[in-house]
């Protein structure tokens, strides 16, 4: 009976210790990027969601890689974004994220703009979200997509 007992204890702390999905540090992860292949003028989305825990989610940085083939030629971060100026809600703890860029013109005034490239390339983007305390979370990267050249 006691080490049935025991047994019981021991399951429940372990199943009642076990990591929830929010942590203390951001997590993101990147779901979509649309178009696969972009043409001057178009509209790239990056989709994807967030967790944190104290839903104090701050600003996003933007990194942005051009490729030649396989080796990243070009790597910068656009900036770092205010998260009401990308549109991502303040003061919760897991949300969805939409990210836009126009390719190579300036028609909307309230959208990030991605300069054209000299040649058609491969390009990748990467987020990074930081909280109100300055903790950062795991960089994620989305799949490659083709820019062509104005």
């Amino acid at each position: 009976m006691k080490r049935s007992l025991f047994f019981i204890l021991i399951s429940v702390l372990v199943f009642a210790c076990s990591k929830d999905k929010f942590t203390s540090e951001p997590k993101v992860e990147i779901r979509s990027i649309q178009p696969s292949t972009v043409l001057s003028g178009n509209v790239i989305r990056l989709l994807g969601n967030y967790t944190d825990e104290e839903g104090d989610i701050d600003s996003v940085y933007i990194v942005y890689k051009w490729f030649n083939g396989s080796t990243a030629t070009l790597i910068d971060t656009l900036m770092r974004f205010p998260t009401g100026r990308l549109g991502i809600p303040a003061q919760l703890r897991q949300s969805d994220i939409a990210v836009e860029f126009e390719y190579n013109t300036y028609n909307q005034t309230n959208m990030l703009t991605l300069p054209g490239v000299t040649r058609d390339t491969s390009a990748a983007f990467g987020l990074v979200l930081i909280d109100k305390t300055r903790k950062r979370s795991n960089y994620v990267e989305s799949n490659k997509i083709r820019l062509k050249k104005p």
